[in-house]
């Protein structure tokens, strides 16, 4: 478990571009807690877990109408579980899960609007590892394996989405000598 406080001071904002330009003026803060759990189930069933919880506020502005409010584009929560079999002693695999919950879009590191969000989501992996001895192995991932549309963020009115990966398959071959 972790508690922390983050606070970033002179940070960049926007003004009108065509005359001020950027400022060094704000000040931000995080504050959250972090849990996490790791261990064996069973001796082939091992698992990860994790979470966190967080709170933003802006704390200075060039733009008093900023403060109090909240930082664009960062989730609140976020949550992370994996469980892996060990079938052999040469083969595992396994099966992950990543949360993230709503976003308030905006530009970084400035306040939210927080009249347009992207909604939460929920990506789904799986993955295999065989070992053929010591220096050989091969891992596949499949990334997203519901291939759920999903999207991470957005920049300032919403109208420009970044879009979370689709259905990915990785195979790796580790050689160690």
């Amino acid at each position: 478990a972790a508690l922390f406080q983050i606070t970033k001071s002179d940070v960049m904002e926007g003004t009108d571009y065509d005359t001020a330009g950027t400022y060094n003026t704000g000040k931000n803060r995080v504050q959250g807690i972090e849990l996490s759990l790791v261990g064996n189930i069973t001796e082939r069933l091992s698992t990860q877990l994790g979470m966190s919880v967080m709170e933003s506020e802006i704390l200075e502005s060039n733009d008093p109408a900023n403060e109090g409010g909240i930082l664009a584009n960062f989730a609140d929560q976020s949550a992370f579980a994996q469980v892996r079999y060990q079938l052999t002693d040469k083969f595992s695999f396994g099966s992950s899960a990543n949360y993230s919950s709503e976003v308030y879009v905006g530009q970084p590191d400035s306040a939210a609007n927080e009249d347009i969000s992207v909604p939460d989501y929920i990506v789904y992996d799986v993955f295999a590892n065989y070992t053929f001895n010591e220096q050989l192995s091969t891992r596949l991932n499949v990334a997203n394996i519901t291939d759920e549309n999903y999207y991470q963020t957005a920049y300032r009115s919403g109208g420009f989405a970044y879009i979370g990966d689709a259905r990915n398959v990785q195979l790796a071959v580790a050689f160690e000598f």
